[in-house]
């Protein structure tokens, strides 16, 4: 079969998702789709502290995994390809939402001094997290620079691969929160 990757970036509004060809770098499909964890609020903050009140952190996990089963298979269909030829996935989205992806508590997010209980690039299975694609498939999660700062934000300074830069540069994310780095 092919070796395909999925490239997700989970708004907290609409889920983007990307599906390529890792031989040749070609991108096969593309799509979007309103982000189903909008049923538990429509702002990240309401999301938050719905998981907080309601022990509901997992709903909202299950609820965006599943939307992510349905984007994959979407694009494959797409693409004339199958979920179990995605070998590999990156995710970035910001930092609440990938709290809520990899099941971390969300509540050092909702009081000062907001902070992420993982600022590292993380590696999991896709399988642990129930993700439908090739078994041993990972995916790949971006780090989070802060409570508010998050991988989304990171995915684009790689994208412009910022540290090369030689002119001064503002690169802006515009999202939930808008983040903005000075090069």
């Amino acid at each position: 079969g092919r070796y395909l990757g999925l490239a997700v970036d989970v708004g907290t509004t609409k889920i983007a998702g990307y599906l390529l060809d890792l031989e040749t770098g070609k991108t096969l499909a593309t799509r979007g789709m309103m982000n189903p964890q909008i049923s538990y609020g429509e702002d990240i903050t309401s999301r938050i502290h719905h998981a907080l009140k309601y022990e509901e952190a997992l709903v909202l996990q299950e609820s965006v995994v599943s939307g992510l089963n349905q984007l994959a298979g979407e694009l494959c269909e797409e693409a004339g390809a199958k979920v179990s030829e995605i070998v590999d996935a990156v995710l970035v989205g910001n930092t609440a939402i990938d709290h809520l992806f990899l099941r971390l508590q969300v509540q050092p997010l909702a009081y000062p001094p907001f902070v992420a209980a993982v600022q590292d690039p993380l590696d999991v299975k896709a399988r642990d997290f129930g993700l439908n694609m090739a078994p041993g498939a990972y995916v790949h999660v971006l780090p989070n620079i802060a409570g508010f700062v998050g991988a989304d934000h990171v995915s684009m300074l790689v994208a412009i691969d910022a540290l090369s830069l030689k002119k001064l540069t503002l690169a802006i994310d515009i999202g939930t929160n808008t983040e903005v780095s000075l090069v």
